[in-house]
């Protein structure tokens, strides 16, 4: 009888707990609820047919993690108990791939950094233990996942090479595929402190390490915020070049005193030459080269003024500036409120905020031709303090 009660208490317990968790979460959702949408304001609306803003929102008390969409917003966090003691970090854009191929899937970190896909095949990359090694001489353990996606045929294969140093982690920032290499870009942190910048590349077809070559390092006292900055977009898509920036600091270290930048480069790794070159960046963009993004063969470098954007832009292969692309759309532009900026799929998306709102604007890459502008309305302002941030943390299509 006695095990019969326990079994009947513990049951109870589940039930008050989940119906208190529901409870809460009813009483709550009147006042605190947030609701977005997109409003055309001019051009094809097909644009934003199937477009996603990934959002943080905070007014008061009250922080939401958004997406939103032309038609609404949907809560992030919002899970149900149950799914919330099994939240993953999945992103929205692997739901195709996870619909699609399901058991390649299964068990990998989804991050787009650590895959790469073509018209025939996608491929996984991950380091056992994310690198972690007491010591030099340790063999870290790589492995390669590649699916056919034409007969959903999948293979894997590992390989053990020594460690150059002691690591604290590796982080994979991109994955090249071309010319039967395969070719990983990663971040190692040192236990020591330091970081460095390594080109994995592996023979696809003997499935062996051909070199671990170190791009970029930094001791410890070097380092400073960004030490060795990627300005490579997150990308599946094959890049021909990676781009980054190596920045070291002065080992001051004052209360509340931001260090001091010693020197600065920035280099240019060509994936399908195995080629390094400094890239000088011209003296009146430098300030703004924080903001530069690589896409395709281009470095472009925007400047925002509050009568638009300037986008400046670098053909990588014809090593030459090309005319910028000036964009003209209302801003509200300041060191603080710097506009939200996107280029993929041959287009520019930009969010800026105004004062009343936030403006979506979508332009064609080659042109500066605008090709949708929108409004983003906060539906049930009556609910919400006038005075509140929304900040765009991501943007994509979800075909």
């Amino acid at each position: 009888m006695k095990k019969y009660w326990q079994t009947i208490l513990i049951s109870l317990i589940v039930v008050v707990t989940i119906g208190t968790y529901y409870f809460q979460q009813a009483a709550m959702a009147p006042k605190n609820d947030v609701s977005f949408k997109i409003e055309a304001i001019s051009g094809n609306k097909e644009e934003v047919e199937n477009l996603i803003l990934q959002t943080n929102f905070q007014s008061g008390d009250i922080h939401r993690w958004l997406y939103i969409t032309k038609d609404s917003s949907t809560n992030r966090m919002n899970r149900s108990f149950f799914a919330g003691l099994n939240a993953s970090n999945e992103d929205e854009i692997f739901g195709e791939f996870i619909q699609k191929y399901r058991k390649f899937m299964r068990g990998k970190d989804l991050y787009q950094n650590k895959f790469f896909e073509d018209e025939a095949h996608l491929i996984y990359t991950t380091f056992k233990d994310n690198g972690q090694k007491e010591g030099r001489g340790d063999f870290l353990t790589l492995q390669i996942d590649t699916l056919d996606k034409n007969t959903n045929d999948s293979s894997s294969f590992k390989i053990n090479t020594p460690a150059q140093a002691s690591y604290d982690w590796i982080n994979v920032r991109g994955v090249y595929v071309g010319e039967g290499k395969i070719r990983i870009l990663a971040t190692i942190y040192l236990i020591n402190g330091g970081e460095e910048l390594h080109i994995f590349t592996v023979d696809e077809n003997k499935m062996e390490l051909e070199d671990d070559s170190v791009l970029a390092k930094l001791a410890s006292e070097e380092r400073g915020m960004e030490g060795i900055r990627i300005f490579n977009e997150y990308n599946i898509k094959k890049e021909n070049h990676f781009l980054y920036m190596v920045r070291k600091y002065n080992n001051y270290k004052g209360e509340g005193a931001e260090p001091e930048i010693i020197s600065s480069q920035t280099y240019i790794y060509n994936n399908t030459t195995n080629e390094v070159e400094e890239w000088i960046i011209p003296d009146k963009l430098n300030p703004y080269s924080k903001w530069m993004v690589l896409y395709e063969s281009y470095i472009y470098i925007p400047v925002h003024s509050a009568n638009g954007l300037e986008l400046n832009r670098y053909n990588i292969e014809k090593k030459q500036w090309e005319e910028p692309l000036n964009i003209k759309y209302s801003s509200k532009v300041s060191d603080e409120d710097i506009p939200f900026l996107k280029i993929t799929d041959g287009k520019v998306y930009l969010v800026n905020r105004v004062s009343d709102g936030h403006l979506l604007f979508i332009g064609d890459l080659r042109t500066g031709e605008s090709l949708y502008e929108g409004k983003i309305i906060l539906e049930n302002r009556e609910n919400i303090n006038a005075d509140y941030t929304l900040n765009i943390e991501d943007l994509y299509n979800i075909n």
